[in-house]
């Protein structure tokens, strides 16, 4: 359906402006003659529906009236003359007397198939009792006046007595054509009404659109014409008549542009004999200056590469900052000792040459070999241990093992292996931890994670206390989460701190065995490799708890 309507819209889109202006109003204004017509026919339906309907109650209710004496005799004979009434109506199809018991008295006319019901006893009035596309049926209960006695009867009645119902089955075929011929005058009306809009406007289109197109040839003669372009009528809506206007002195500057243009053309011409021997001029200066201009951005080309790199190496400035003030110490004293331990033996060799060493020179100089060789192996360890702890913070993934456990087990065994940490220390460690958690996870980054916290915890947060613990809880969190709260009562940190804990290579404790690199680590593997949160919550004097909210199953790495 898109594609029929797409290909008869589409040559639509690229006619004039005058063609879719008058099929936009056309289409607009047969649609609301069309729409004015239908509501118009659809509130006279109704109007006549109301009028027929009541039409019907008013028959109904003198059918009752006439037929009061048939039922007060439960006679036929005496309904024959009410039922001829009825018919008088050509509408009319059928017409029941009903006694009060629902036994049938009189008839007259073919049964209508309509829905079953029995007659209301409580009807005031009569009333509409059924209706189908074709036919609709009223029924009017026949009752006596209050105190009019039967003329069989020794005593009036005191209140009025039911005797019967009255039901008429009439046909809808007035009504359909009433409202056919309202929608068909509606409908006449409303596309004459169409038709004269559609030509007052098409008029008015006209009007409009024959201007523009005037004014269109006019601007297609611009720059094409010999001598001068002519002008745009003013004619059409006041609009158009100031576009017009402002096209015409548009021209008028135009011309005169091209008039000046003209006379600067020829001066120029003028002084085109004298600028040879300017240019000449003008052409060595220019190659000088050029040259210059070459050095200078040759020179401005080699401070750019020297930014470039600066910057590069401006940002790795931290990081290397932080690794050569760590390693500067050890290395440090490594050279040291490597210096003193090769003049020692340069000195040995030289008293082996001479051949005046003691052996009690030699026992010392092996001695002091041995207490330097002691000395550059524990500073090149030391070296060794910042080396690994930098390159754990670029852990390469890869080789991480994934799988399922559960977090009671993986922790408690890890806590396990931090006891002997904390045995000769006057800190504890305890643990609170919800059994059956499983994860589908890493344990072995999760490990290192709880390592690094209690190491920060006995490096940083007991400094200077003779008593502290350290615990470890775990619990479920929400929908597929986990927490794991690792908390101690130490002395905890003030807000700068606090705001730099996971700054690599920030530290309080340099030279004094802190490389500045544990938390860094910690919030790398928990918001990297387990796709989790971390945070920090202390205050000088009351301790420090690090949260740590884990997903059940460990995003998947790339």
């Amino acid at each position: 359906m898109k594609a029929p309507l797409r290909s008869w819209l589409r040559p639509l889109w690229r006619s004039t402006f005058r063609r879719q202006l008058s099929v936009a109003v056309g289409v607009g204004v047969l649609l609301m003659g069309a729409l004015s017509a239908w509501i118009s026919s659809w509130q006279a339906g109704l109007q006549a529906r109301e009028a027929l309907l009541q039409q019907g109650l008013t028959l109904a209710a003198s059918m009752a009236q006439q037929s009061r004496l048939a039922l007060l005799t439960q006679s036929a004979d005496n309904a024959l003359a009410p039922l001829a009434q009825a018919f008088y109506d050509p509408e009319t199809l059928r017409m029941e007397l009903l006694q009060a018991q629902g036994g049938l008295l009189a008839a007259r006319g073919e049964p209508v198939s309509l829905a079953a019901s029995q007659p209301q006893a409580q009807a005031a009035g009569p009333y509409l009792d059924a209706e189908s596309d074709q036919h609709w049926r009223f029924v009017a209960p026949v009752r006596t006046s209050a105190g009019e006695a039967s003329p069989f009867d020794a005593e009036a009645p005191r209140a009025a007595e039911l005797l019967g119902f009255v039901r008429i089955t009439q046909s809808k075929q007035q009504l359909q054509q009433l409202t056919r011929r309202l929608a068909w005058v509606n409908f006449g009306v409303g596309l004459a009404f169409a038709v004269l809009l559609l030509a007052m406007l098409r008029r008015l289109t006209h009007n409009l659109t024959q201007p523009l197109g005037e004014l269109a040839s006019v601007m297609a003669l611009v720059g094409g014409a010999d001598g001068p372009t002519p002008r745009a009528r003013l004619r059409g809506p006041r609009d158009i008549v100031r576009m017009a206007q402002v096209f015409n002195r548009m021209l008028d500057q135009l011309e005169q542009r091209e008039q000046e243009l003209q006379q600067k053309n020829q001066e120029l011409a003028r002084h085109a004999a004298t600028l040879e021997q300017r240019v000449d001029e003008r052409t060595r200066s220019l190659s000088q200056a050029n040259a210059e201009l070459q050095h200078t951005l040759h020179t401005l080309e080699q401070a750019r590469e020297q930014l470039v790199e600066a910057d590069k190496l401006a940002s790795l400035g931290g990081l290397v900052a932080g690794v050569a003030h760590e390693l500067n110490t050890p290395l440090g004293n490594a050279l040291i000792a490597a210096t003193t331990l090769e003049e020692g033996q340069r000195q040995l060799r030289v008293r082996v040459a001479e051949g005046g060493l003691r052996k009690s020179e030699l026992s010392e100089a092996m001695a002091q070999g041995a207490e330097l060789s002691e000395l550059v192996h524990r500073n090149v360890q030391r070296a060794a241990e910042i080396i690994r702890g930098f390159k754990q913070l670029a852990i390469d993934q890869t080789t991480v093992g994934r799988r399922r456990f559960l977090a009671d087990e993986v922790l408690a065994e890890v806590l396990t292996t931090l006891r002997p940490m904390f045995k000769p220390t006057p800190f504890g460690i305890e643990s609170d931890l919800e059994p059956g958690l499983e994860l589908d996870s890493f344990p072995g980054p999760l490990g290192q994670v709880i390592t690094n916290i209690a190491q920060n915890a006995l490096l940083h947060g007991f400094e200077g206390r003779d008593h502290g613990l350290f615990t470890v809880h775990c619990r479920a969190w929400g929908e597929g989460h986990v927490q794991i709260v690792c908390s101690d009562d130490g002395r905890g940190m003030d807000e700068a701190v606090r705001a730099r804990i996971f700054e690599a290579f920030f530290t309080t404790k340099f030279g004094q065995g802190g490389s500045g690199l544990g938390m860094q680590i910690v919030h790398t593997l928990v918001n990297g490799l387990l796709g989790g949160r971390v945070s920090v919550d202390s205050g000088p004097g009351a301790g420090t708890r690090v949260t740590i909210t884990l997903p059940r199953r460990a995003p998947e790495r790339s």
